[in-house]
């Protein structure tokens, strides 16, 4: 009978406590089936190198790993937000029919919600405001230089805003759960001038505050997604399985910093990926290479065995579709037409090559495409035989992890026509590295970009594609369009963790479930009328 009473009375608390064991115990299940299988694929030898490499964690991982995952799944499109769009009016729906049932009628839930009401007033104001000044600032930047401008000044004002915007709201709850139970201070909320303006026009002020909440949940899971982006955990390191020769280098030719849409600074993706054992890396900022030069320096200061090479990823957004290139070994800016500016070279995607070459530097395509063009060939905008043409040196074939079917055919482009072979991680984030390229140097002193090309031209290197999460489950394209990809990502990490991995989750499922048992029942027993004098 007392069990009874208790979950007639304790429902909400019931249901969350039953979801929680089933997660609990579908955990228990994984540490003892799962184990961590990482595919090591070298996509230039077509060639299953898995017992060559190892990927290993770091002990410090696996303290913050649900955190990190968090950014893995979310990643930087934010396309996931079509999800919020489609389940938030569903979900509120739902509890405001339930509620008007009566279904939270109980009068301590009804303080409760007070300051919860008031928190998510905070948040909207200050997030609002926050990404509506860098909002205008970009927009400024806009109208005086155009897209030159927000290509490569953007991301720094986009973080210290939402950073900031965050510490302040944290600032905020901690205050807000001090004083609603210390005897002494008192709360005063916002939200009581709301309840008096409710009672004068209850039509009005439900819109407003359906709308503030609505909005308020919008920035605050957008500004975690750019915190936890922008948040450099610890990444697996990768361990060959026999220790490289002298004249043997694992490089990355394809990288991004917060000098463009990178969410790591400069001197935290360099750490990062010396923590991988990855010896040096081509940095490609969009538009400009500000990020490769703060490299070199940052590696020079600070005495560091790690290679910069300065490169820049030349890019068209207007082209249809998009036109990426990376140049590597020349020490100026080129911006393509839509950046028109008169700080840098403008020139066109063949000038730009040309002018690359006559300069002695070295340039690739990007994560290219394979369809039919209309001119003949196969590539868009351009042919692949144009940009061969035209000088290019190579093309990507593999691209952040990614070595399908156009990835396979421009390879197989390249071994043909004699083109190098490239491969770049392309990532932005904090997330794990997935590409890197293993090169055997002649003169391992040589580490100039003319003595790496010259290698990479022979195509005898490794392009090394890692699969951190070999697929299980593989939703229909039109699904993940529509942000239906977190789930598939999360369904396919889960059923690839380690004991370890499971281990962490398990220990902060306990942790959270543990602190919200206590929050329950420091609010169940607090005394109603203390309450109402706080709140009310």
């Amino acid at each position: 009978m007392k069990i009874r009473s208790f979950i007639r009375n304790n429902k909400i608390f019931t249901i969350f406590s039953v979801v929680f064991l089933l997660w609990f115990f579908f955990l228990l299940v994984l540490s003892i089936i799962g184990q961590r299988s990482v595919l090591f694929y070298d996509v230039l030898g077509q060639v299953d190198l898995s017992s060559e490499y190892s990927s290993i964690f770091p002990l410090l991982r696996y303290f913050v790993e649900p955190f990190y995952v968090l950014a893995y799944i979310l990643e930087y499109e934010f396309t996931w937000m079509f999800l919020f769009l489609i389940f938030y009016p569903i979900l509120r729906g739902i509890y405001l029919y339930l509620k008007k049932k009566g279904f939270f009628c109980s009068e301590r839930y009804k303080l409760i919600t007070y300051p919860i009401s008031d928190i998510v007033y905070f948040i909207f104001k200050v997030l609002t405001i926050s990404i509506g000044i860098v909002g205008i600032y970009i927009l400024i930047g806009f109208i005086m230089q155009g897209y030159f401008f927000v290509s490569r000044y953007f991301m720094v004002p986009v973080q210290l805003a939402v950073h900031s915007g965050m510490i302040l709201i944290f600032i905020k709850i901690s205050i807000t759960i001090l004083k609603l139970f210390h005897p002494k201070l008192g709360l005063n909320l916002s939200i009581k001038f709301f309840k008096e303006k409710l009672k004068r026009n209850p039509k009005r002020q439900t819109i407003k505050r359906e709308f503030v909440f609505f909005i308020g949940m919008v920035v605050i899971l957008l500004s975690t997604n750019v915190v936890v982006l922008s948040t450099p955990f610890p990444p697996h390191k990768i361990i060959p399985s026999e220790p490289l020769e002298d004249d043997e280098f694992l490089f990355d030719f394809h990288v991004h910093t917060t000098f463009s849409d990178g969410w790591l600074t400069v001197e935290e993706r360099i750490n990062w990926y010396i923590q991988q054992g990855i010896m040096g890396a081509a940095f490609a900022d969009h538009d400009n290479i500000r990020g490769a030069k703060m490299a070199q320096r940052y590696v020079e200061e600070q005495g560091l065995d790690f290679v910069v090479f300065i490169a820049e990823e030349w890019t068209d957004n207007a082209a249809n579709p998009d036109f990426h290139m990376n140049y590597y070994g020349l020490a100026e800016e080129i911006v393509p037409l839509m950046s028109d500016n008169p700080i840098t070279k403008v020139m066109n995607g063949s000038d730009t090559i040309e002018y690359v070459k006559s300069k002695g530097g070295y340039i690739t395509v990007n994560h290219y495409n394979y369809d039919p063009n209309p001119n003949g060939g196969f590539g868009l905008p351009f042919s692949l035989d144009q940009l061969r043409d035209w000088g290019v040196d190579g093309f990507e074939i593999v691209n952040g992890g990614s070595y399908g079917s156009k990835y396979q055919q421009i390879r197989n482009y390249c071994i043909i026509n004699n083109l190098t072979c490239i491969g770049g991680s392309d990532i932005h984030t904090c997330e794990d590295l997935n590409t890197f390229v293993k090169l055997k140097l002649d003169d391992p002193t040589n580490l100039t970009i003319a003595n790496i090309f010259e290698t990479l031209k022979e195509n005898t290197h490794e392009v090394i594609a890692i699969n951190l999460n070999p697929k299980v489950v593989d939703f229909p394209g039109d699904l993940n369009d529509f942000g239906f990809y977190i789930f598939e990502d999360f369904i396919n990490y889960l059923l690839n963790m380690s004991v370890y991995q499971t281990l962490s989750w398990i220990i902060w499922s306990l942790m959270g479930y543990t602190l919200l048992v206590l929050i329950y029942r420091k609010i169940k027993n607090t005394d109603l009328r203390f309450l109402k004098e706080k709140i009310i």
